[in-house]
């Protein structure tokens, strides 16, 4: 489990990069800041991908993945469609990275 989980995360850490670095070109080129406030989530859950894959375990971690899974099930719920596209994305590595950081914690 803990190979999937490793495996899943580096994934989607590359995959929020990717994002991040094309609403990064995308935003010299539109008028408002969206594109820039999107590759700023990516690179923040970029980050919390890399974290999980470090095996590190904690309330912090449980309580950041928490918030990343939070933020994906709103962004679903939200009128913008880039913003489904986040949520409907991002919600797996967090969902699944979740509960076995809780039963990790669980057992001493």
């Amino acid at each position: 489990m803990a190979a999937l989980l490793r495996i899943v995360n580096a994934f989607y850490a590359a995959l929020f990069l990717a994002a991040a670095f094309y609403a990064l070109v995308m935003a010299a080129s539109a008028p408002r800041g969206i594109p820039a406030a999107l590759a700023g989530l990516a690179i923040v859950l970029a980050v919390l991908c890399f974290a999980n894959m470090r095996r590190r375990e904690g309330a912090a971690m449980i309580a950041a993945n928490a918030a990343a899974a939070l933020l994906a099930i709103a962004a679903v719920f939200a009128a913008d469609p880039v913003l489904h596209w986040v949520g409907g994305v991002s919600i797996l590595p967090f969902a699944i990275t979740l509960p076995a950081l809780i039963a990790a914690r669980g057992r001493f």
